[in-house]
């Protein structure tokens, strides 16, 4: 027993001392979790144009727009721990869609808020995405 327990030590101090430590100069690996030498860097997330939200059609009025179809927000409350369902999430949600569609307005149609599957409370906003031109 005494002879196992010696080996197993033995293989164990052995194992550690073999360890590779390595005299790279560190200053080239500045930030390691986000940069991997050998690794091409990701490419910068682009921008999304500030969406503006309307709320009243007469603030349209005398502007020239084209509208870039119908987009939706939604905020969910999944659990009752989690915090209540938001309108400005999902005001803010159907801003970020109309910005893909490089829309700068919103005009706002309607938002709820709403009980439906999967979710104890969902508020959910709908309106046009637009693209006013001055």
């Amino acid at each position: 027993m005494r002879l196992l327990l010696i080996g197993i030590m033995a293989l164990f101090m052995t194992g550690c001392s073999m360890q590779k430590s390595s005299d790279v100069d560190q200053s080239k690996f500045t930030d390691m979790r986000l940069n991997k030498p050998g690794q091409p860097q990701k490419p910068k997330s682009q921008t999304l144009p500030s969406v503006r939200i309307v709320e009243k059609t007469e603030d349209l009025l005398g502007a020239p727009f084209k509208d870039l179809g119908i987009v939706a927000g939604e905020s969910c409350r999944q659990t009752l721990q989690d915090p209540p369902a938001s309108l400005p999430i999902a005001k803010k949600r159907m801003a970020t869609k109309a910005a893909y569609k490089n829309a700068n307005a919103v005009l706002l149609h309607e938002c709820q808020i709403v009980t439906g599957l999967g979710c104890y409370q969902s508020a959910i906003c709908e309106g046009s995405a637009l693209l006013i031109t001055k």
